[in-house]
């Protein structure tokens, strides 16, 4: 609507400055990297908190990482639904000419990976408005979600963008429909997710 909303949310766990925010396949959103102090070994933030928008609360995720994300740090949606975690240093305490993968909680059955949806044929172009047909291995899709391919650096993210579609579903194949407006989902590239009943994503198709 015309006039925003702005509603306090949750506080993080720890202050991390120069944190990456990455909005993942299922609309949440992982924190990664940063430290109370700028660009300082001085509480180093280790571990991905991820923050639900359906309850705007954080879980704060256990300590995952190995090196500290610092300065110059970046993180980027894959389309595998991993989330890449890299850089951080030049200057800084570390020179981390390196990168991580963290895995979100969706990847997983308990302890083992869980068994993932399938996209076996969609468009990879379309047009604002357009409905695009979607066959699936599974009739037990809960979701098709699009997030825009990112631009990240120095822990910004100008590129970021979630859009949920509706869809009907008949058997394995899904009709989805775009937005009819072009602000919605501005010209570029997104990845296409669709997620199981468990909230489990597929590996994305690359749409234009």
């Amino acid at each position: 609507g015309p006039q925003a909303v702005v509603t306090i949310g949750q506080s993080m766990a720890s202050r991390r400055q120069w944190v990456s925010a990455t909005v993942i396949a299922d609309g949440k959103v992982v924190a990664t990297g940063g430290s109370q102090n700028d660009n300082q070994m001085t509480g180093v933030a280790y571990s991905a908190d991820i923050w639900d928008p359906d309850t705007g609360t954080w879980h704060f995720g256990p300590a995952v990482a190995v090196k500290a994300r610092l300065y110059h740090s970046a993180a980027l949606l894959l389309p595998d639904a991993s989330v890449l975690v890299s850089g951080g240093g030049a200057p800084g305490p570390q020179i981390n000419t390196n990168a991580e993968i963290f895995f979100p909680p969706y990847l997983y059955d308990g302890d083992a990976l869980a068994v993932r949806p399938q996209i076996l044929s969609a468009p990879d172009t379309a047009e604002v408005g357009d409905v695009l047909n979607i066959e699936t291995n599974t009739a037990n899709i809960s979701a098709v979600n699009l997030v825009k391919t990112g631009s990240v650096t120095h822990s910004v993210n100008m590129d970021q963008r979630f859009v949920p579609l509706s869809f009907t579903q008949s058997g394995n194949m899904l009709q989805a429909v775009l937005p009819l407006r072009a602000t919605d989902t501005p010209p570029g590239y997104y990845l296409m997710f669709v997620l199981d009943a468990d909230g489990t994503p597929s590996m994305a198709n690359m749409l234009r």
